[in-house]
């Protein structure tokens, strides 16, 4: 029933999202995982009221994944990632946690940060004892509990924005004779406030290098004042949830805030083809690309340029990519003499040029052998790549997507081959581009993926690349 429910909300939010957003701002479309408690679970909006995030949809434009649950502690926060991911993936951008005031509630000790001891330390090439501190994982603490859940969260989703939200102000709940929680004039029963519990969050900010909005503050609920006991599903019984005006008030102070920070974080990588071109495997791949929006960069064989495939050349040009060097006659480079060595580039190079108007910046040494002799003879950028062996015909197109998809990093180059015949390559790209795409990468060509890095790198370095940055 809750995933039926759950799945019925994200279609209205969905629906509701294809609207413009109040506000047009960097979460417009940001697929946004949130984890939480009572306040953030889709069942109250069947039972209760509506939800702030259901709010940021039309306010910012979000699509969020919901996962929080009534009653759920810091320490179930991990669980929730767990089920966020394997539904999307790395397929979000943002993921916000709204946790910490059931663990008030349930007199979780505070705890420490850090244990301290003393240990060896380099100083300067001399060895001398310091101070030293590690992280404390205690399940039975609430720091602990945030060092748990933030290492979690940061190794599971690395690359993607983790905000935390502090509780707001706790008023009066009486949900039955066994379940009475008093306003947060009283201490829990180990002794500590709402309020040290906040102030425990804010300071995992610190601790972990993530955002903070501080809701407790900025929110504006204050459930103490019965002037504003309004906001509140019942005065009487009830000053702990938010109503449907509450929750809108606190999704309006929570979307200003999130206006500060990016939604995501870009990332970049670049798809490359050696042995080209020609005019069937070539063509297969400048249709993928054509269909995605991606551009890419061939590097390609002298001995291919032809009458026939000048045209596919030209297409790819056409289509944002680039075309670089890849030697004319694909020969063991370091078996033949200087001057040949220059001949085999310095053709490939005239032929580019006469096909699509510029000269190539990059250079793909044949089998990937180069010495200080083959770097002499060429002022061209040498190249290497994330390397599939996507030319072994015995590598599926299964593991070819395996490989990339399980690999692929931010700045990568993308070695893959687009000879004659190279189905199974074709057949991976189907595949690997939208999810790309779908986990935030951006597709660019190697010289634009150098630009990211901000520029490219000088000739004669003896250097070879895999990755721009």
């Amino acid at each position: 029933m809750k995933r039926l429910l759950f799945s019925l909300v994200v279609l209205l939010c969905c629906c509701r999202a294809a609207a413009q957003p109040e506000i047009r701002s960097q979460w417009n479309g940001a697929r946004v995982g949130i984890l939480g408690d009572s306040i953030t679970d889709v069942q109250q909006i069947d039972s209760q009221n509506n939800v702030y995030w259901a709010d940021l949809v039309d306010i910012l434009g979000i699509e969020p994944f919901v996962y929080g649950i009534s009653g759920h502690q810091t320490f179930h926060i991990a669980g929730q990632a767990d089920r966020l991911e394997a539904d999307h993936g790395q397929g979000v951008d943002a993921i916000l946690v709204f946790i910490g005031t059931n663990d008030y509630n349930a007199s979780v000790p505070l705890g420490e940060w850090y244990a301290y001891d003393t240990a060896p330390a380099n100083h300067n090439g001399r060895t001398e004892d310091r101070g030293h501190r590690t992280l404390r994982f205690d399940p039975g603490t609430f720091r602990g509990r945030l060092n748990a859940m933030l290492r979690h969260l940061k190794t599971h989703f690395p690359d993607k924005q983790i905000i935390l939200l502090t509780p707001i102000h706790r008023g009066i709940a009486i949900f039955g004779p066994r379940n009475y929680q008093e306003p947060e004039d009283f201490a829990n029963g180990c002794g500590a406030f709402i309020d040290d519990y906040v102030a425990a969050i804010k300071e995992a900010g610190n601790v972990w290098a993530v955002p903070v909005i501080d809701l407790n503050a900025v929110s504006g609920l204050y459930p103490m004042l019965d002037e504003q006991s309004h906001y509140f599903r019942d005065p009487q019984k009830d000053r702990l949830h938010p109503n449907t005006p509450g929750h809108r008030r606190m999704a309006y102070a929570l979307a200003y805030q999130l206006l500060a920070y990016p939604a995501a974080f870009p990332k970049y990588v670049a798809l490359s083809f050696d042995d080209g071109p020609n005019t069937t495997t070539t063509m297969q791949v400048l249709d993928l690309m054509e269909q995605y929006g991606v551009p890419g960069s061939f590097f390609v064989n002298g001995c291919n340029i032809d009458a026939e495939t000048i045209p596919v050349l030209q297409r790819a040009k056409a289509l944002g990519c680039d075309i670089e060097n890849h030697s004319q006659n694909h020969r063991h480079m370091l078996e033949l003499t200087a001057a040949q060595m220059r001949e085999e580039i310095e053709q490939t190079d005239r032929l580019i040029e006469a096909a699509v108007g510029e000269k190539p910046r990059f250079f793909r040494p044949p089998y990937i052998e180069h010495d200080a002799t083959l770097h002499g003879v060429t002022d061209l950028c040498f190249i290497y790549g994330f390397d599939l062996s996507d030319w072994n015909s015995e590598v599926s197109a299964q593991q070819r997507i395996d490989a990339i998809l399980g690999g692929v990093q931010d700045g990568d180059i993308i070695l893959l081959h687009d000879f004659k015949d190279n189905d199974a390559t074709v057949e991976a790209l189907k595949t690997v581009i939208p999810e790309l795409q779908r986990r935030g990468f951006t597709f660019l060509t190697v010289a634009d993926l150098f630009a990211v890095r901000g520029r490219i790198p000088g000739p004669h370095n003896g250097g070879i690349y895999s990755k721009a940055y």
